[in-house]
């Protein structure tokens, strides 16, 4: 579904990503994982096309792809309903089909469709990212690319999300999550990727990324995350 070869990208003197390779499969959630500064956020906007590497390939398979970021932006003059409308438009959706998707979708993310009269400028965090998530996965995208998938949600609207992450990855896309969240990735995740200083520090499924690195502290991640950071 995804082939990242050989990554780089550089700022100026700072080397934000150096030689990242990695692959996702349909069917499956990644985990990517890393310390601030790590090159995690420029990672994925070379993936999505939003940077040009300096070096390196992005091999996308066929299928939509759909973005939450960590902090989403609407236009400020248009109510939810009115993106929502310029979303089904672009995506060449039928009104009554798209309705349908939109209506079955908020119930799952505690999504309230009272607020789609309102213009998102007016919502709270939680539901600002709600709606990202309610826009995004109404186009039904094969791969999604989440960054802080859980940032601003209420406990309750965490289980939504881990719930409804766990039915796509069944029904077959590709999700590749960027968090700091460890213990909610270790229960929805089958694969993680440690990036450090803009490297690949670790791949692997979670009982060999533990195993391999604290053998104490197994079922830990957070135990096992930074005690490679501070090797």
């Amino acid at each position: 579904m995804l082939i990242v070869d050989g990554l780089r990208k550089s700022f100026g003197r700072v080397q934000a990503v150096r030689g990242v390779s990695f692959a996702l499969e349909r069917g499956r959630t990644t985990a990517l994982i890393g310390e601030n500064g790590a090159g995690k956020t420029t990672t994925l906007k070379i993936v999505l096309g939003f940077l040009i590497p300096d070096a390196g390939t992005v091999e996308l398979g066929t299928g939509r792809v759909g973005y939450v970021p960590d902090q989403p932006v609407f236009f400020p003059w248009l109510t939810g309903k009115e993106i929502l409308d310029l979303t089904r438009k672009s995506l060449g959706k039928g009104r009554p089909e798209w309705e349908t998707t939109v209506g079955g979708l908020a119930p799952k993310i505690l999504f309230d469709p009272v607020l789609l009269d309102r213009k998102p400028g007016t919502y709270s965090a939680g539901n600002v990212k709600k709606f990202a998530y309610l826009q995004t996965l109404a186009g039904a995208p094969e791969l999604l690319v989440v960054d802080e998938p859980f940032s601003a949600l209420d406990p309750p609207s965490i289980r939504k999300m881990r719930d409804l992450f766990r039915e796509l990855r069944d029904g077959g896309a590709a999700l590749l999550l960027s968090s700091h969240m460890l213990a909610e990735m270790v229960r929805i995740s089958d694969d993680f990727i440690v990036i450090r200083r803009g490297e690949v520090a670790a791949r692997s499924g979670l009982p060999e990324f533990l195993s391999r690195l604290r053998p104490a502290a197994a079922g830990d991640l957070e135990s096992a995350f930074l005690g490679l950071m501070q090797d």
